[in-house]
């Protein structure tokens, strides 16, 4: 058997892109992290203009109660953060990774995307967890009891 050509399935871009994964986790590439390693900057704000559906990420270098806590790749490859909350309050369905073109905004000091219409459906299905009609501590000691866990504390929703 021969050898063939591995066709990559990840293009490399050199503008500024975000990717909103599986995960529920938001991605900056290297082009878009190094205007904020740059500026030191450590967390982000999101914001979300409902009536354009566009999303902006403010950089700020003061901790905040909002803002959410930058992980970087390391050399610069990337940064990203968990944004699970902000994705189910924009009711976007992240069942699948997608990317989104970045742009700087300079009066406003942040990047900004847009997210397409058929995106914002909700939270994907597999994702949703039932919750069982039993309190913590009591899903606790069930477990604790007998070892076994509650079936209505596990089960996924169909």
């Amino acid at each position: 058997m021969g050898f063939e050509i591995f066709t990559r399935q990840i293009t490399r871009t050199g503008t500024p892109t975000v990717t909103l994964t599986t995960m529920g986790r938001m991605a900056l590439n290297k082009t878009a992290t190094e205007r904020l390693i740059k500026d030191a900057v450590e967390f982000v704000l999101l914001l979300w203009d409902k009536d354009t559906r566009k999303v902006a990420i403010r950089p700020i270098t003061k901790k905040d109660t909002r803002a959410y806590k930058l992980s970087t790749a390391g050399r610069g490859n990337g940064a990203g953060f968990s944004c699970v909350t902000f994705l189910h309050h924009i009711n976007y369905d992240w069942s699948k990774t997608r990317s989104y073109p970045i742009e700087w905004n300079n009066q406003e000091d942040m990047f900004v995307f847009s997210i397409p219409k058929e995106y914002l459906i909700g939270k994907p299905k597999d994702q949703q967890l039932r919750l069982s009609k039993m309190k913590r501590a009591d899903r606790a000691r069930a477990v604790l009891s007998n070892g076994a866990v509650p079936k209505e504390a596990t089960e996924l929703t169909q």
